[in-house]
């Protein structure tokens, strides 16, 4: 499971657990939930303050609402049950036929085991309780069993009661009542799940909402111009891969811009040198002095060719780019003829004396070579670049180059070229195939060139299906490597 999934899962789990908890605990705090024991709360104590309490309808009131507010339902009657005295219930409860005695009672009086049979109360003519007495709900009228304004179940007790010289000996009928449902516990219970939907709510914005307008005033910064903009997200989910990829992104492009910057004032370089030296041969023509202008023609041959060499590799970079970007014309065609290796290499050898001759060099190429399906003029152009670079970057008149043609594994050729010079940085190697890069900056108006050989170079030896390595230490030389399939 993903890392911002797996946390939304723990969060919702949490939410859950503490829904679960805060309900238990409401549960809890409105207080037992079961059906009390009359026997529990009607004890020897109780009963004997009952007793007394008899004479005082006020205080009898009182003791029985305290054991409406404990559940505990009681109605007391004479003897002979003929004559309610007090109750706490209305209608007052009925005399259940299976009696219930707590210890330290002996039951009702003998000779009265409830009312008599067929009579559900006392019989009419009795019309409230004796002369004196007042007690809440102390109504005569038939017992018979209360309405279902609350549960009770069919527990009950009855116990003797003494109810004074006048009264003599009484019934007290008690039984426990479940809690009545209450709103308050689901309205609480309510409560807390909203504030803690709205609590997983506030994290899931913390975790979501803000970086992605993070992402999105980064994107649009972005494409207003600021090339410095970055998310700068450090998170170990989605979200942070998605603000290291557009950061990551926002650098190559500030990189390209660079590079691209960087052409421009390379070329610019480059043709000046070769225009001006061709406007002094124009202005000596001009002059007259025929003698020094046929004298600069053959360097302004040398400065065409390498005009045409910058704009050749510009306009060649720029169709692979097209054909990257898959707009119809944009491939370079590839007129494959099969070479012969050691044609190519001899080829290679022959332009490198002509335009260097001073410069150590040394060529081996091995027998029994096979022949390559290549465009030779183009793939000439690979090696050419690379022995260039070579030369270019050894400023050492006495470093000698090597170029070694030889077998390779499966088939394949192998040319290496191999040079003593001032080396790569290990920092730029990843970089020196990147379109207009050039590690020795320093040196650029002393090399020149656009930064375009190298990355020319990777595009055609894989347009014929081979591959190009570069290994170097700075300060030792390079060597680079390209192999390619036979025919």
């Amino acid at each position: 499971m993903k890392r911002l999934a797996s946390r939304l899962v723990v969060l919702g789990i949490a939410q859950l657990v503490l829904l679960a908890v805060a309900a238990i605990a409401i549960w809890i705090a409105e207080g037992p939930h079961e059906e009390p024991r009359p026997d529990e709360h009607l004890d020897h104590a109780m009963m004997v303050k009952l007793e007394t309490l008899i004479g005082d309808p006020d205080a009898l009131a009182a003791a029985l609402e305290d054991l409406h507010h404990d559940r505990i339902e009681v109605s007391i009657y004479t003897v002979d049950s003929k004559q309610l005295v007090a109750s706490n219930v209305d209608p007052p409860l009925a005399i259940p036929a299976n009696r219930m005695h707590p210890p330290g009672h002996d039951g009702p009086p003998p000779g009265h085991d409830g009312p008599p049979p067929g009579h559900d109360g006392p019989p009419p003519g009795h019309d409230g309780p004796p002369p004196g007495l007042s007690a809440p709900n102390a109504s005569l009228g038939p017992l018979v069993p209360p309405p279902p304004d609350h549960v009770r179940t069919p527990h009950a007790m009855v116990v003797p009661i003494d109810l004074g010289p006048t009264l003599g000996r009484g019934m007290l009928v008690a039984r426990g009542v479940h809690r009545a449902p209450s709103a308050v516990g689901p309205l609480l219970t309510f409560l807390c799940g909203l504030v803690i939907v709205i609590f997983g709510a506030l994290i899931t914005a913390r975790w979501l909402v803000r970086p992605i307008a993070q992402l999105s005033r980064t994107a649009t910064e972005l494409g207003a111009g600021n090339l410095s903009a970055r998310t700068k997200l450090d998170r170990a989910d989605e979200i942070g891969e998605l603000g290291r990829s557009i950061d990551d992104m926002a650098e190559r492009i500030t990189n390209l811009i660079v590079s691209e910057k960087e052409l421009l004032a390379n070329v610019a370089h480059e043709l000046r040198t070769p225009l001006a030296r061709i406007g002094v041969a124009l202005d000596l023509a001009n002059e007259g002095d025929a003698a020094a202008a046929r004298a600069s023609i053959a360097e302004i041959g040398v400065d065409v060719a390498e005009l045409g060499g910058i704009v050749d590799d510009i306009l060649t970079a720029m169709r692979f780019e097209l054909d990257d970007a898959g707009r119809a014309g944009g491939s370079l065609p590839l007129r494959r003829v099969v070479t012969p290796s050691r044609a190519i290499a001899d080829a290679a050898i022959e332009r490198m004396h002509a335009r260097h001759p001073n410069r150590p060099f040394e060529a081996t190429v091995s027998d029994g070579l096979p022949d390559l399906d290549v465009d030779p003029r183009l793939f000439r152009r690979v090696i050419d670049n690379l022995l260039e670079n070579a030369h270019k970057y050894s400023p050492d008149p006495d470093g000698a180059i090597d170029l070694t043609v030889s077998p390779g594994a499966a088939g394949t050729v192998c040319f290496e070229v191999r040079d003593r010079g001032i080396g790569i940085p290990a920092d730029d190697l990843p970089r020196v195939f990147n379109a207009f890069f050039r590690g020795d900056r320093s040196r650029s108006r002393e090399t020149g060139g656009v930064g375009l050989g190298l990355t020319l170079a990777k595009r055609l030896v894989e347009a014929h299906g081979g591959t190009i390595a570069v290994d170097s230490e700075l300060g030792v030389g390079t060597t680079v490597r390209v192999v390619v399939p036979p025919a």
